[in-house]
């Protein structure tokens, strides 16, 4: 199954100016929309209680009112799918919005990067020259910028009680989208920061577009230094897949930003096959004792590719997902769901969902191969294993990074993931149009068990070993703090 954190979706909630509608049809897409998370989601009391559900859905469509905008509606939906704590469940404006973004005009003219929790103006995409990358955004329009954010987190969309996902959607152009959509609509933004010397300043900037935003990052002299490290880095670092061997210090990386490679799954996992049998092969061949496995930014994909990736890691036979489970074999939903006609007559056959007491489905191992027992590679490697993280890794990649930990596959550094620790909900999807507002939704069908014990805290996503932020210093500069925390522990200086 393939299954990918929709960041790419993120992009769209930019809403013009549109015409209003009716409480009635606004009532009528709210109704619509909670008929169908009611009879198909499965995981939409997996943070929450029926009663609060109940609850929400009340406060919510007493929010709809009279000769509402477009963009209002979006912001009370928004909120209402953001409560249900799935990063799989999401709600954009309409498909085709996000055609007028490379047109639009309203970015906040600085790449915002948090560190330590503080927002730093990391990149200065403005013609001013006074503000140097590195100062602390403090207000917006006079009001504080935390305030911003955390009303921003309450329409993103995430798995439980995680938040490092939510800060990796805001950064670079992406939080203009959402203070855009959220916040306000101006063409400046009059800003409060703290520059490095320490000094309060304020200033109002003119919103920009994508244009002027990539022209005036490389003109401004400010950001030279960080334009240097930025090529010091270079392209390699947004490579798919990428391996190295650094011999003299016995290391080797594999870096892994997606769970694709292929139309298929079938497809993907030979491809990912040949890659870590070509990785591992080179690495016991040159008696490597050292494997670091980089999964930042990987949001996901086929379900079957974090299980070719671990059983290259493994030396016994494992248990990777516990169960799968779906709530209705027969929902005329489902007529709107990635799932074929003849698939669903299977489904309402009883074979491959079998009725539990409870009301739900067990999905069988003939329906999803991926719950058979995970079998190691002949020559898995057997040295020390390093796994590189960060709120990025999510959906599929993240059910690979709880599991890899729940084994003790590895020391992990970096961010927390983001994704449900204990598994989150995919596999196939409904994508249903409003009637009215033509916003689309998007609703998973099956809920995941990961083989894993219950964690201390319910909701987070794999909490690394070694919690290693970015500094200020090595952003600036194009040190990759996090890899070389890794080759520090590696070396035994950390």
């Amino acid at each position: 199954m393939k299954r990918i954190l929709f960041i790419c979706l993120f992009s769209l909630p930019f809403m013009g100016a549109i015409a209003q509608f009716s409480k009635a049809d606004l009532q009528k897409d709210f109704s619509y929309a909670e008929k169908a998370l009611r009879e198909t989601h499965p995981g939409l009391f997996r943070y929450q209680s029926k009663q609060q559900f109940d609850s929400t859905v009340t406060a919510t469509y007493a929010r709809i009112r009279d000769n509402m905008s477009g963009r209002d509606f979006y912001k009370v939906m928004s909120g209402f799918i953001s409560s249900i704590r799935c990063a799989h469940t999401v709600i954009i404006p309409r498909p085709n919005w996000a055609d007028t973004l490379r047109t639009a005009r309203f970015y906040f003219p600085f790449q915002i990067f948090f560190i330590g929790g503080e927002p730093i103006l990391i990149i200065n995409r403005s013609r001013n020259e006074e503000i140097s990358p590195g100062a602390v955004l403090l207000k917006i329009d006079g009001r504080p910028v935390m305030d911003i954010i955390h009303e921003i987190f309450s329409h993103l969309f995430a798995d439980g009680f995680n938040e490092t996902l939510k800060y990796r959607q805001i950064h670079n152009l992406l939080f203009s989208y959402y203070y855009n959509a959220f916040i306000s609509q101006s063409d400046s933004f009059h800003i409060e920061y703290r520059n490095r010397e320490g000094q309060v300043k304020q200033v109002t900037l003119a919103s920009i577009s994508v244009a002027e935003a990539e022209k005036n990052m490389r003109a401004n002299p400010v950001n030279k230094q960080v334009m240097e490290g930025i090529r010091k880095e270079g392209k390699r670092k947004f490579d798919a897949r990428d391996f190295y061997i650094n011999k003299r210090k016995g290391i080797a990386t594999i870096q892994l930003r997606e769970f694709f490679g292929g139309k298929t799954s079938k497809e993907a996992d030979q491809k990912l096959g040949e890659f870590m049998y070509s990785c591992i092969t080179k690495t016991n061949k040159q008696q490597i004792r050292h494997l670091v496995i980089d999964l930042r930014n990987n949001a996901g994909g086929y379900d079957s590719q974090g299980q070719e990736l671990l059983s290259w890691l493994i030396q016994q036979p494992v248990q990777y997902y516990k169960s799968m489970h779906t709530i209705t074999n027969n929902s005329p939903f489902l007529e709107k769901s990635s799932i074929s006609k003849e698939e669903l007559k299977e489904l309402a056959g009883g074979k491959l969902l079998i009725p539990q007491p409870d009301g739900t489905f067990l999905v069988t191992e003939q329906a999803n191969p991926t719950l058979a027992i995970l079998q190691p590679k002949p020559n898995a490697y057997k040295g020390k294993i390093y796994f590189v993280t960060n709120g990025a890794t999510g959906s599929a990649t993240a059910e690979f990074t709880a599991v890899a930990h729940h084994l003790k596959a590895g020391t992990f550094v970096g961010e927390e993931t983001g994704g449900n620790y204990t598994g989150g909900n995919g596999a196939e999807f409904i994508g249903l149009t409003l009637p009215v507002t033509k916003m689309h939704l998007n609703i998973p069908l099956v809920y995941y068990r990961n083989a894993v014990d219950e964690p201390k805290e319910k909701g987070r996503g794999t909490i690394p070993d070694y919690e290693v932020s970015y500094t200020l210093q090595d952003l600036l500069t194009g040190v990759d703090t996090q890899l070389e925390f890794v080759y520090k522990l590696i070396e035994g200086k950390k």
